[in-house]
C-alpha cells in the first residue's frame, strides 16, 4: 500500500515557510544595506543620496536574489499541489505511470514522482473549485522559467531587483493565501525558522523581530497591494497594540513606538490589530500627555486600561497627576 500520503494542510505549511524565509531574506537584504548607509528624507535607496552604492551592493547580491528567486518558485508549487492534494492525494500522481510490483510492500508517496511544475496551474485550474487568475498563472510561468534557467546554467539570464521579488510575493500570498492574516502569519512562522530557537521572550522574540521590520515592510507595499493584504487603506491610521508592544519588548530590544503601530479603529469602541489579529475595547477620550494628540485610550482588559493606544503612556501616570 501506499504509506505517508501528504496531507494538504502540511503542503502548505511548509509553502508558507518557504514564502516567509523568501521575504525575510529580501527584508535582510535592505536592512543590512541601511545599517551602513543610513538613509535620508527619502528613505528609497534608489532614490536617495545613496543611489550609486545601493546599484552596486545589488549587483552584488545576484546570486542571492537568484536563489530567493528559486525559493519562491517553490512556495509556488507546493501551495498549489495544497490545493490539488484537498480534492485528493492521488491526483498529485496524475501522468506517473507508477510501476508496481507483484510482490506486496508499502511503497513511499514521496517515491512516487508528481505532477510536474509545469503542469500545476492547469491542474489546480481542472480540478480545483477556484480557479487561479491569468496574471498569477503569467507570473508563475515566468517565475519558473527564470527559476530553470538558475537551477541548470547558474544564472537566470537577468538582474533582480529586491522591490520587484518583494511585489511578486505580495502578489503570490493575495492570490494562494487571500484573507489569512499576513502579519499574524509572519509572526507565526518567524517563530519557526532556525533563528527562532533562541527566542526566550526575555532576550528575543518573533515579535520583536517583525516589529523591527515594519517600517520596511509597510514602505515595500504599494497602497493598492496594502488594501488588498490587511482590509484596509495604507493612509488608515494606526495606533499601537500593547499586546503586542509587550511581547516584542525584550532585554535587547527597545521598541521605537512612533514606527510601530499595528492597530486600526474597527469601530468607535474597538481597535483591531493586524499583528496579533484581535479585538481590543477602547474609549474615545484625549490623552492626558501635553505633546500628545491621541484621543484612542484602551478599555482592555490585558492592560489593564487606561493606556493611550497613541504615545503608550498609562493616563495614571501621566505628568498631570504629578
Amino acid at each position: 500500500m501506499i504509506v505517508n500520503i501528504p496531507t494538504p494542510q502540511a503542503l502548505d505549511d511548509v509553502a508558507l515557510r518557504l514564502y516567509f524565509s523568501a521575504w525575510s531574506s529580501l527584508i535582510r537584504i535592505r536592512q543590512d544595506f541601511d545599517e551602513v548607509y543610513v538613509p535620508g528624507e527619502d528613505p528609497r535607496p534608489t532614490k536617495g543620496q545613496w543611489g550609486e552604492e545601493w546599484s552596486e551592493y545589488i549587483q552584488q547580491y545576484q546570486p542571492e536574489l537568484q536563489a530567493v528567486c528559486s525559493v519562491i518558485q517553490q512556495s509556488n508549487e507546493l501551495a498549489l499541489k495544497a490545493r490539488i492534494c484537498a480534492v485528493s492525494p492521488y491526483l498529485l500522481l496524475l501522468n506517473s505511470d507508477p510501476k508496481f510490483s507483484t510482490v506486496g510492500r508499502d511503497i513511499d508517496f514521496s517515491e512516487l514522482r508528481t505532477l510536474d511544475a509545469v503542469d500545476l496551474p492547469a491542474a489546480v485550474n481542472s480540478l480545483c473549485a477556484k480557479a487561479l487568475s491569468d496574471e498569477y498563472v503569467q507570473a508563475y510561468n515566468e517565475i519558473r522559467s527564470l527559476r530553470n534557467k538558475f537551477a541548470h546554467l547558474g544564472h537566470a539570464g537577468q538582474s533582480f531587483q529586491p522591490e520587484e521579488l518583494i511585489a511578486l510575493l505580495v502578489r503570490q500570498y493575495v492570490e494562494l493565501w487571500n484573507g489569512r492574516p499576513w502579519l499574524k502569519d509572519r509572526v507565526s512562522f518567524a517563530s519557526r525558522t532556525g533563528p527562532a530557537f533562541f527566542h526566550d521572550g526575555k532576550y528575543s522574540s518573533a515579535v520583536s523581530e517583525v516589529i523591527d521590520e515594519l517600517p520596511l515592510i509597510f514602505a515595500a507595499i504599494t497602497k493598492s497591494a496594502f488594501k488588498t493584504l490587511f482590509g484596509i487603506s495604507k493612509t488608515t491610521r494606526r495606533y499601537l497594540c500593547h499586546s503586542c508592544i509587550y511581547e516584542a519588548t525584550t532585554r535587547f530590544y527597545d521598541v521605537n513606538l512612533e514606527k510601530s503601530k499595528t492597530a486600526f479603529l474597527k469601530d468607535n469602541v474597538t481597535l483591531h490589530c493586524l499583528m496579533c489579529d484581535e479585538d481590543y475595547e477602547i474609549r474615545r477620550q484625549d490623552c492626558r500627555v501635553d505633546d500628545c494628540k491621541g484621543n484612542v485610550i484602551s478599555e482592555s482588559e490585558y492592560s489593564g486600561g487606561d493606556v493611550c493606544h497613541t504615545c503608550g503612556q498609562d493616563q495614571r501616570d501621566s505628568p498631570e497627576d504629578s
